[in-house]
């Protein structure tokens, strides 16, 4: 539950309360086994998707630039995996979901609150970014956004409930444009796209009637900001990436099978791969894909894309499977946040082992496979 709570305001919060909810599962598991009972795990049906992946990524480590470093890129992986199949094998209640979700729900507000009244308004700061970086916490409002929404538009609440919503939508909505992280715009937009189009189809012109008024009356910072994504020659973010993109197809392109090493961009780039349009080296190729594709080759990108895959065909199959409201819901958010965030924005950020984005998302579809679970063991007891 701490964890969910920051998982919004603090890194090392989020941290901390991983770290003291994997000892306690290793002590229950411990626990366990002294009594002499079986130890048990929850199938994922995905299982084989991330030992590919896992798999992918070690065989990068042959002929890797830098050792320590790739140890480092596989840690983080590791991370949300374990936080992932901790999520799954210990949660084991829709009451415990909610709460969850709704610390989760309090958790973004507070820092929405921090970053738009005392961040925006006090200091004074043009792009908040809370306590994360700027594109780490856009991501973090995309997802809440696309959640709040759907529970606001499609769940049945009171008007105590739908007013709440309707706030905490506002506020987000007004934090992530504050945030100018085009990615995360894009991301929220698509992932918008993709909720009402399997939820309700009739809304999807409706939405995008309210963002074109948006866009033509929002501020002259916001307005510029939006029109600069297509200014490929000479807004500076735009055309580092454009370098970084080169390089990374000019890493794949001598090292094709298994990449330079996860988590080795950095030195690949600074080994012969320069492109004088970027100022600095950056430690990713600014792409989830391509950075993949430079480190882990086409054995680990091709193990990524099955990996997302096998999770959205999963999370589809859940949505259309169960009859609970809020579990389909819940599924609906997940599978739209998923694609939001590790598909558009990740065209744009490497964002997939990420911290605080990586915990976040894999923390939802951990809640959303314990829900698919619940809900085929309820259709097993006999009525």
């Amino acid at each position: 539950m701490f964890m969910m709570f920051s998982s919004a305001i603090s890194i090392a919060g989020s941290s901390i309360g991983m770290g003291l909810a994997f000892l306690a599962w290793i002590i229950k598991l411990i626990l366990v086994k002294f009594k002499g009972e079986k130890i048990s795990f929850v199938k994922v049906p995905f299982n084989k998707a991330i030992l590919i992946l896992f798999s992918g990524i070690l065989v990068s480590f042959i002929g890797t630039l830098d050792f320590d470093m790739s140890l480092a890129g596989l840690e983080d992986i590791l991370i949300v995996i374990i936080l992932f199949y901790l999520v799954v094998n210990n949660v084991k209640t829709v009451k415990t979901i909610k709460k969850m979700f709704a610390l989760g729900i309090v958790s973004i507000i507070i820092s929405s609150i921090y970053a738009t009244f005392y961040q925006h308004f006090y200091l004074g700061i043009s792009r908040v970014d809370s306590t994360f970086m700027a594109l780490d916490f856009g991501a973090l409002l995309l997802i809440y956004c696309i959640f709040i929404m759907i529970f606001l538009f499609f769940n049945e609440n009171g008007l105590k409930s739908d007013f709440l919503s309707g706030f905490a939508l506002i506020l987000l909505l007004v934090t992530l444009a504050l945030n100018k992280s085009r990615g995360s715009w894009l991301g929220f937009v698509g992932g918008s796209v993709i909720t009402f189009w399997l939820h309700k189809k009739k809304l999807i012109p409706i939405f995008l009637i309210v963002l074109l008024v948006v866009m033509l009356f929002a501020p002259a910072a916001i307005h510029d900001r939006i029109m600069s994504i297509t200014d490929l020659k000479n807004n500076k973010s735009n055309y580092t990436r454009l370098g970084l993109w080169k390089s990374s197809l000019m890493i794949f392109r001598d090292n094709p099978i298994n990449g330079v090493g996860i988590n080795n961009f950095r030195q690949a780039y600074k080994s012969g791969y320069e492109q004088s349009n970027v100022d600095h080296p950056f430690s990713h190729a600014h792409s989830t894909f391509l950075n993949f594709l430079a480190e882990t080759g086409a054995i680990g990108l091709g193990s990524l894309l099955y990996l997302f895959y096998s999770v959205l065909r999963f999370l589809y199959s859940g949505y259309k499977y169960v009859e609970d409201k809020f579990s389909k819901l819940f599924i609906l958010g997940t599978f739209s946040s998923f694609i939001g965030t590790f598909l558009i924005q990740g065209m744009t950020e490497s964002n997939f082992s990420k911290s605080v984005v990586g915990r976040t998302i894999w923390f939802l579809v951990a809640l959303a496979v314990v829900l698919v679970k619940l809900s085929e063991k309820q259709e097993e007891i006999p009525q």
